[in-house]
């Protein structure tokens, strides 16, 4: 069965592909404003496929926390109220922060913070503070977060009856359909939403989480299937673009999923151990993945507000400052704000 040492694995996998995701988009301010230069050679450039690893985890996730509830609809309520805390409090928090963080940069230093154009009316305040699907994100990652709903929600019908896992495959058939079949899931639409290649992603980790003790192989073989799937990332994702569907599937999606296989094993095995700061990355995935961007975006102006402009290598060399405050921050704020925040509000409901 499942020890500690496993579940290090997976926060480990969680913190690498939340700082894949900071350093992509840090790495992307630098590329924007100051091209030719780039941040680490630009290696992180598809550091976008962190997603694609956070959806293969959280398929694994759900399914390993949550898989006594299967088929037991008295527990709906309880799985429900354990996804609503671990989702909506900490990311509210951070949403209403900036926006106060917009409006005091506007009106007091005469700047705009995200320059996104956000609408500020109630349709989209209730969509964004909802995570309603396509929702006016000011904060650019939460789009993701609506998948992760959706996800709750199919596993819910499995919850509330085993007979309805007609629902779930079905939607991953038209999945296949809409992805592999006719590639209309590039555009932005609910269609290609509900049917969309991440469902497979997080059907990926489901299954891993399913069969992972039914299936026992030697550690070279997790090696090489390790080494495999890196090498597919490598070789060939640097020809994958973010809006790509069915190749992020096959070039991101899959070898996430060899990895998290491997490593499982191979931390069950103790052939591999984590430092701690991974672990604690990992626990402090989430916060990381919600502050990280308005928090590169604000820094990147900070200098400007006081007059200072950065040449290109003064911003490369803040930009690993950058991060550094980012991981730290982020840390800070799941261990004193997002962990006793769910603690209470899961004690008082």
């Amino acid at each position: 069965m499942y020890s500690q040492k496993i579940i290090n694995s997976i926060q480990f996998l969680r913190g690498f592909a939340a700082l894949a995701v900071v350093i992509h988009h840090t790495g992307g301010y630098v590329k924007r404003y100051y091209e030719p230069y780039l941040l680490m050679g630009d290696y992180f450039g598809i550091g976008f496929a962190g997603v694609d690893l956070f959806f293969v985890i959280s398929g694994f996730i759900i399914h390993f926390t949550s898989k006594n509830y299967l088929n037991n609809p008295s527990k709906l309520t309880e799985y429900l109220k354990k996804r609503f805390v671990r989702v909506f409090p900490i990311f509210w928090l951070i949403t209403i922060f900036l926006f106060l963080s917009g409006w005091v940069m506007k009106f007091v230093f005469k700047m705009d913070f995200f320059s996104i154009g956000y609408p500020h009316t109630l349709k989209a305040y209730l969509e964004t503070f909802t995570l309603f699907p396509l929702h006016f994100a000011i904060n650019p990652v939460t789009w993701t977060l609506s998948y992760e709903l959706f996800f709750y929600l199919c596993f819910s019908l499995l919850i509330i009856s085993k007979y309805l896992w007609f629902i779930p495959i079905g939607i991953l058939l038209i999945s296949f359909y809409n992805i592999f079949i006719v590639h209309s899931g590039i555009d932005l639409n609910y269609y290609n939403f509900v049917f969309s290649g991440y469902n497979f992603e997080f059907m990926l980790g489901y299954l891993i989480c399913q069969f992972y003790d039914k299936i026992q192989l030697p550690n070279w073989a997790m090696f090489l299937l390790l080494s495999v799937a890196i090498s597919v990332v490598l070789y060939f994702g640097y020809d994958v673009s973010d809006v790509d569907s069915y190749q992020r599937i096959l070039i991101f999606g899959v070898p996430s999923g060899m990895i998290l296989f491997s490593l499982l094993h191979l931390e069950k095995n103790g052939f591999i151990k984590f430092h701690h700061i991974w672990i604690e990355m990992g626990n402090a995935s989430y916060a990381l993945y919600l502050i990280h961007f308005p928090m590169m975006l604000l820094m990147n102006k900070i200098p400007r507000i006081v007059g200072y402009y950065f040449n290109a290598q003064q911003e490369i060399i803040y930009s690993y400052f950058i991060i550094i405050c980012i991981v730290f921050t982020s840390i800070y704020v799941h261990k004193w704000i997002e962990k006793p925040l769910s603690k209470l509000i899961l004690s008082k409901i």
